[in-house]
C-alpha cells in the first residue's frame, strides 16, 4: 500500500503497525488523526515530503517512548472516587524475562540467538541492526537505541516471543508505578465502592497526584473480570478533573474525604486504629510463592503523637532513606495503657513517597502547603503489618498516602528568618 505516501513515511508507517499489530492501511488513517490533531493539517498529500518525514518520525518515536500515542489511544472509562496512595514502589515487569534472555545468552549464545530469545545490535552505515538486518533506527552519538542492551561489552536486544511479533525487538525493561483509587467506574460508583491499582508509566510515574481530592479520570479496564488493576494511556495525567460532580447535590458533603474515607458503610477498606491485629488476621493475603501471608491494604484515622521529618538511613527502600511518624487514638489508649509501647503504631512513610506527595504537610484555605504539628488527625492509607515483639504481634503501617483534614490542622512551627540581616550591621 502506497496511496500516494512518500516511500519514506511508509517505511515509518510499517514500523508502526508492525509494534502495534495493525494493518498498513490503519496506521496510515491513525496518522492521519495524528497529524490532524497535532499540527492541524488535513490534507496531508498536499504538504511537503521533508515535513511528512518528519511527522511520521515523531509519530512511531511517541509510540515507542512514550507508550501509546495520541494516534493509537486505547479505549478508556470515566473513573470517579478519591486518590489515596502512591506507591513508593518502581517495579520492572521485565525484569524476569531480561535476566533468563540474559542468562540463557551468557550460557549459551548461539542458542540464546537461534532461539530468538536475543539479537545481536550492531551499527552500520548510520543505522542500528539487530543480526545484521537494519532497523529503522539511527545511530545517534554514543547513545544506544532504545532496545539496546550492554551485556559483557556487547550490545545486544531482548526479542518479543509472541507469536504474533517473535523475533522483533523490545525494549528491555517495562517499569510501571501504581496509583491507588478508591472508587469505580461512573456507571458503579452508586452501587460499589473498591479499591483500584492504577497503573503508571513513564513520567506519569512522578507527576503529582493530590491526596484525599474527589477525581474524574479515564483508564483503560483489563480483559479479566474482577481485576484491581487498571492500565493508563500516556495523556491520563490531562484527563484528570478534580471535582465531585459526579454525585448529586445531596451526596456532596459524603464525599469530603475526611467523612468518605472512614465511613466503613461505604467502602471495605477502613479499620479502627485499635483493630489493626484484627483487620490483618481477617483480611491478611497469601504470599505469591505460596508461603507466608502480607498485609492488606487500609484506610485508618489517628492522631500524630509523634513526629519525625529528618530521614533514616533504609537499606529496604528504594531510595535509601524513610521517614516515620507515631499516630495514636483515644480507643488504642483505652485498649492499652497510655504508658504502653502499644498505645501507639508506627507509620513508616518510604522515601518516594515523601517526596512525590506531602504526608507531613496540609493546604491551607488559600490552596498552600503547610507542615502540621503533633496532635494533628491524619487519615493514612497504605499496608498494613505485624511484626512480633516479646509476646504480643505489634501492627506497623507503611503509607502510601496521607490525608490531613485542613480544619482540623494543627499548624506546625515553619523557618524563621536564617539570613545574616537579622543580626544587624551590614
Amino acid at each position: 500500500m502506497n496511496n500516494g505516501w512518500p516511500e519514506k513515511v511508509v517505511e515509518r508507517l510499517q514500523a508502526y503497525a508492525d509494534r502495534t499489530e495493525v494493518q498498513l492501511g490503519e496506521a496510515a488513517n491513525k496518522f492521519k488523526e495524528f497529524l490532524n490533531k497535532e499540527f492541524a493539517v488535513t490534507e496531508p498529500m498536499d504538504e511537503d515530503e521533508y515535513y511528512l518525514v518528519e511527522w511520521a518520525e515523531m509519530f512511531v518515536i511517541e509510540t515507542r517512548n512514550l507508550g501509546t500515542s495520541q494516534g493509537s489511544r486505547r479505549e478508556t472509562k470515566t473513573y470517579v472516587g478519591l486518590f489515596v496512595g502512591l506507591d513508593d514502589n518502581i517495579a520492572d515487569l521485565r525484569k524476569n524475562q531480561r535476566e533468563r534472555a540474559v542468562t540463557l545468552f551468557r550460557n549459551n549464545s548461539e542458542k540464546a540467538i537461534n532461539d530468538k530469545v536475543i539479537g545481536i545490535v550492531s551499527a552500520k552505515e548510520g543505522m542500528w541492526h539487530i543480526n545484521g538486518e537494519p532497523t529503522q533506527e539511527k545511530v545517534d552519538g554514543s547513545n544506544l537505541p532504545w532496545f539496546g542492551l550492554e551485556v559483557d561489552d556487547r550490545i545486544i536486544a531482548l526479542l518479543n516471543q509472541n507469536e504474533n511479533n517473535k523475533g522483533k525487538p523490545i525494549a528491555p525493561s517495562s517499569k510501571v508505578r501504581n496509583l491507588y483509587i478508591i472508587g469505580n467506574d461512573a456507571n458503579s460508583f452508586q452501587n460499589e465502592i473498591k479499591t483500584f491499582r492504577i497503573q503508571l508509566t513513564g513520567d506519569l510515574m512522578t507527576q503529582e497526584y493530590e491526596i484525599g481530592r474527589p477525581v474524574k479520570c479515564q483508564v483503560i479496564e483489563p480483559s479479566k473480570t474482577d481485576f484491581d488493576t487498571v492500565y493508563t494511556n500516556r495523556d491520563f495525567s490531562k484527563t484528570m478533573e478534580y471535582n465531585n460532580d459526579f454525585v448529586n447535590e445531596e451526596d456532596k458533603n459524603m464525599l469530603r474525604p475526611e467523612r468518605f474515607l472512614v465511613n466503613d458503610t461505604m467502602h471495605d477498606v477502613f479499620c479502627d486504629l485499635s483493630e489493626l491485629v484484627e483487620t490483618y488476621d481477617q483480611k491478611k493475603l497469601p504470599n505469591y510463592n505460596g508461603t507466608g501471608h502480607y498485609g492488606p491494604l487500609i484506610v485508618t484515622r489517628a492522631l500524630v503523637s509523634r513526629l519525625n521529618r529528618e530521614p533514616s538511613d533504609s537499606e529496604w527502600d528504594q531510595t535509601g532513606r524513610s521517614f516515620r511518624m507515631n499516630v495514636t487514638s483515644l480507643a488504642l489508649q483505652s485498649k492499652y495503657d497510655k504508658n504502653s509501647d502499644q498505645s501507639e503504631i508506627t507509620v513508616w512513610v518510604p522515601g518516594r513517597v515523601h517526596d512525590d506527595t506531602h504526608p507531613f504537610e496540609y493546604k491551607d484555605e488559600y490552596g498552600e502547603w503547610k507542615p502540621y504539628a503533633e496532635r494533628t488527625p491524619v487519615i493514612i492509607f497504605g499496608r498494613l503489618k505485624l511484626r512480633p515483639y516479646k509476646d504480643d504481634m505489634v501492627p506497623s503501617i507503611t503509607a502510601f498516602g496521607v490525608y490531613v483534614p485542613p480544619r482540623t490542622a494543627r499548624p506546625g512551627a515553619v523557618g524563621g528568618d536564617t539570613s545574616l540581616d537579622q543580626f544587624g550591621g551590614n
